[in-house]
Parts: C-alpha cells; structure tokens; sequence
C-alpha cells in the first residue's frame, strides 16, 4: 500500500465563523467563548428565539446565528423583535 493510498480521505475541513451581530462579523478563535441563537416557529405556532451557549453541533445547523459575545446577541434579539413586530403589523393592516 502506498503512502497516497493511506491518506485518500483528506481531514474534515475545520468550519470558520464569523459574527451574525449587525456592523460586527469578527471571525471566531478557538479561544473565544461565543453563542448560537436561532428562532422556531415548531412548537408554538409563532416565532421563538433560542439561545445557548457554544456548541459544535448546533453550531453547523442551518439558521444558526454565530454570535460573538452579550452586545451582538442582545442587537440581533432586539432586530429579530422588531422584524417580529413589523410583520405582525403588515398583517393587519395597522
């Protein structure tokens, strides 16, 4: 067996992320303690909006939001209600 034949199945590629907070995309460093956030409207029939501390898994889920630390998550929380407020108000005709 060659030493080519040994390594036909390269390594996975390492995800990179970077920040889903407005004016920020700074890109992630193993070193940096980020959250996920992403909304559902599965279990309730309206809009939820979920938060957790890093995790690999959920990290590659798509919808997640990579979010780099408390300003970021608290921006995009108040643009995710104020989207949430202005399509209930298009609905209504208000």
């Amino acid at each position: 067996m060659t030493m080519e034949a040994a390594n036909s199945n390269p390594p996975a590629a390492k995800s990179v992320y970077r920040c889903a907070g407005p004016n920020c995309g700074v890109m992630k460093s193993s070193s940096d303690r980020w959250w996920l956030m992403w909304a559902s409207f599965r279990e309730f029939n309206r809009p939820v909006l979920y938060l957790c501390p890093w995790d690999e898994q959920i990290a590659q889920q798509e919808g997640t939001l990579h979010v780099c630390g408390e300003l970021c998550a608290q921006r995009l929380q108040s643009q995710s209600m104020r989207e949430v407020r202005e399509n209930q108000l298009k609905r209504t005709g208000v």
